[in-house]
């Protein structure tokens, strides 16, 4: 008897399972006192947590009520010098930062505790605080190593007692009677394994000397049998060894391929189909019979043609040998792919006398080439839908992708670009043939944004990314290209959107500051003027009063130019309340009633307010520029705040005026173009003028406030900055502007039809 059993120790087995049973004891009362040590650190972990932030919190209320700074300060570091505190946040009851720490990105900082501030039953503030498990992680770990080194002694100790205990009582009664059963079984029957002394082991002893005897017997007469075999063995031996020779060198070439073999007999109508070539199509050998009909059965009707027209071609001696690939019916009824290969042998009349050959099973290979196919009609349709422009290029430069995108860009089908150049294919990014070069040489990828590049009167902007590639051991390249001009006017929209915001609170301080101390300036300066006018009988009477010559003294300070002065000053206080007033639009609703007004309506009444508005000083006139207006029939009425629209519109119209003068002796005449039309659920208005245009870095701060390209005391900045506030913020529109050096100005106003929030009946 041999296999594992053999080799399994009893005395080893009683040790490892009372070592176990001890271990486990141990390993649980571990266990358990250590979760009991880890909970209580937890806990304390958390009371502490709990202490230092509702303290925090206490200590807080006064300082933060008193909006005291230095001391939030103070006390914040403090607290954040705790070893438990990773985090502490300090904030306003408006969410303004008043204290931040971090001391590190610390994963173990999982337990946070977030408290409001109370001053007089008021919250006034919101305490953040994340404290750190680290030290409490390496306590634990501290504590898992003592309790597996007590574990691991004593499990130690355990082994070596229990071994040394079992080995002199179990171990050595066992080895004699193992001695005894080893030289039995090597043929010695005369050893006595009843000798061994101990009582639980000498009933087996005796059993196994019975058994050992009738054993000797038994093989006594498997002596005699085995004599009588080895002579028949030998006579039959050298007449099989002939056979088995020739049967093992076929059958050797069968297996060792794994091709079906099949032998068709054309005299005879014989056929031999081999095991292989049964199991292709899902059968045993006795499943089918060796017979033609079991191959014309399961031949695909579709392929059979081709394939009877590949073997009697064959046959008939065009071919020496034929190939063809066909379907065959499996058992389970799916059909599977064949590679049926043959040839023939011929009388000297030329008769085929014999065929043989072989199938190989290629539905792996069909399948594969399937997925391949289908692999790259998908890639191709990702390919096509993508909106970006793909072009892959060899390592020659020469086009070998090209997407649908790029097709209806350039209006060039693929089969009329591939193997061309890229300068010959988009002669627009001709520029990019070196990166392309640098970038197969290098094997990196290059991307470049936001590339401008002029079309018409305008300019479009492209992300391209040039990626390498590797096809057949040679570096070629992938020519993305996206047109981003859409996405970089939303970009800007945004960003302006941002900035009127953020402007928004800052100018509603500045202006309320500004206002006070500008009523005295002002109202001072008007008074200073009122006390010196000679006309004003309380003037004169004041100068007799006091033995002066007021008609004298008003001469003294128009000649010194004091009078000019306070006309100044009186001048420049009246700018800044117009600046002010323009800032508080920003941060106060406005007390326009909202209602449904017709644009065209709008617009007249609002050009009829700009046709009275002149200035020969800085050279503008609405009453020598033509004024085009075009707007679609069905244009419906929109709801909105008419006053405001109205100043939107004036700012507008006045602008363009005044940029008039600077477009130069020109052929055509000034001229502002309003047009409105439906766009989905929205107005669009659009004023356009035949002015100087603007460049990029101006047309991108024309929504800034206090930006202007006017002279000093010729604009504030503001006007188009309010625009912009009530369209987008008030009216929850858009506002957006287009202009190029030469070509005039286009703003485009955007106003939905009703104002989100608004009852669809209300002004009605």
């Amino acid at each position: 008897m041999s296999g594992p059993e053999q080799s399994r120790s009893l005395a080893r087995e009683l040790t490892f399972s009372l070592v176990t049973l001890v271990a486990a004891v141990v390993v649980a009362l571990s266990s358990s006192l250590y979760l009991q040590l880890s909970q209580d650190m937890l806990e304390d972990i958390e009371r502490k947590a709990d202490e230092y932030s509702t303290r925090l919190t206490d200590i807080l209320s006064i300082p933060m009520w008193n909006f005291d700074a230095r001391t939030l300060e103070q006390i914040g570091a403090v607290f954040a010098q705790y070893d438990l505190v990773n985090e502490l946040s300090i904030r306003d009851v408006q969410g303004r930062t008043l204290f931040m720490l971090r001391k590190a990105d610390d994963p173990d900082a999982t337990i946070m505790r977030q408290h409001d501030v109370h001053f007089e039953g008021e919250v006034i503030g919101h305490v953040s605080m994340a404290f750190t498990l680290k030290a409490y992680r390496a306590s634990l770990r501290d504590l898992a190593k003592a309790a597996a080194a007590i574990v691991g002694v004593v499990v130690v100790v355990l082994f070596t007692a229990t071994g040394i205990l079992l080995r002199v009582l179990l171990r050595r009664p066992l080895d004699a009677l193992q001695t005894g059963m080893d030289r039995i079984a090597q043929g010695d029957f005369s050893y006595d394994v009843r000798s061994i002394p101990h009582v639980e082991l000498s009933h087996i002893a005796e059993n196994f000397a019975r058994m050992a005897h009738e054993v000797e017997l038994r093989e006594r007469e498997l002596h005699a049998i085995n004599d009588r075999l080895q002579q028949e063995i030998a006579v039959r031996r050298s007449a099989e060894e002939a056979l088995r020779t020739s049967e093992e060198r076929y059958a050797l070439a069968v297996r060792g391929t794994s091709d079906g073999i099949w032998d068709w007999d054309l005299r005879t109508g014989d056929v031999y189909f081999a095991p292989r070539w049964k199991s292709i199509i899902g059968y045993e050998d006795h499943e089918l019979p060796n017979a033609i009909s079991t191959w014309k059965d399961n031949v695909h009707p579709d392929d059979m043609p081709r394939v009877i027209e590949a073997n009697e071609s064959c046959m008939r001696r065009e071919v020496p040998e034929f190939q063809v690939e066909y379907r065959m019916r499996h058992k389970d009824g799916s059909w599977c792919w064949v590679l049926g290969r043959g040839a023939a042998i011929w009388d000297e009349q030329g008769n085929a006398l014999r065929m043989a050959g072989a199938h190989t099973d290629i539905t792996g290979w069909k399948a594969t080439e399937q997925a391949l196919r289908e692999a790259k009609n998908t890639l191709d349709n990702v390919i096509n839908a993508m909106p970006s422009t793909i072009v892959g290029l060899d390592q020659h430069g020469r086009v070998t992708l090209w997407n649908l995108t790029a097709a209806n860009d350039t209006g060039l089908a693929r089969e009329q670009v591939m193997g061309h150049g890229l300068e010959e294919v988009l002669p627009r990014f001709a520029f990019l043939s070196p990166d392309v070069t640098r970038c197969m040489n290098e094997g990196r990828t290059i991307a470049m944004q936001k590339v401008s590049l002029p079309q018409g009167v305008g300019q479009r902007h492209y992300d391209i990314v040039i990626l390498p590639v590797v096809t057949r051991g040679a570096y070629g390249a992938v020519l993305r290209i996206d047109d981003v001009t859409a996405r970089m006017r939303i970009e800007e929209i945004m960003v302006q959107t941002e900035k009127m915001l953020s402007v928004g609170g800052l100018a509603a301080g500045m202006a309320h500051e500004i206002n006070n101390p500008l009523g005295g300036i002002l109202q001072g300066a008007q008074n200073i003027m009122r006390r010196i006018d000679p006309t004003l009988p309380a003037n004169r009477k004041a100068a007799e009063e006091s033995g002066c010559d007021l008609e004298n003294l008003h001469t003294y300070m128009t000649s010194r130019g004091i009078i000019r002065f306070l006309e100044g000053i009186r001048e420049s206080g009246q700018r800044a309340a117009s600046i002010v007033s323009n800032m508080l639009e920003f941060s106060r609703s406005s007390d326009s009633r909202w209602s449904r007004v017709a644009i065209p309506h709008l617009v007249e009444r609002t050009l009829e307010l700009a046709a009275n508005d002149y200035d020969l000083k800085k050279k503008y006139d609405f009453r020598h520029i033509e004024i085009v207006q075009d707007f679609a029939p069905d244009l419906p009425e929109v709801l909105c705040m008419p006053t405001e629209i109205e100043q939107v519109l004036l700012n507008l119209f006045k602008n363009a005026a005044q940029a008039m003068p600077e477009r130069g002796q020109r052929a055509d005449a000034p001229r502002i173009t309003v047009r409105g039309a439906l766009e989905g659920d929205r107005i669009r208005l659009d004023v356009a003028d035949n002015g100087p245009g603007m460049v990029e870095d101006v047309r991108r701060r024309v929504f800034e406030p206090f930006y202007t390209t006017k002279n000093v005391g010729e604009g504030t900045g503001l006007g188009l900055s309010v625009s912009y506030f009530i369209i987008t913020t008030n009216h929850g529109g858009s506002f957006s502007v287009q202009s190029e050096p030469g070509s005039g100005t286009m703003f485009s106003i955007r106003l939905p039809l009703t104002q989100p929030g608004m009852p669809r009946n209300e002004a009605a």
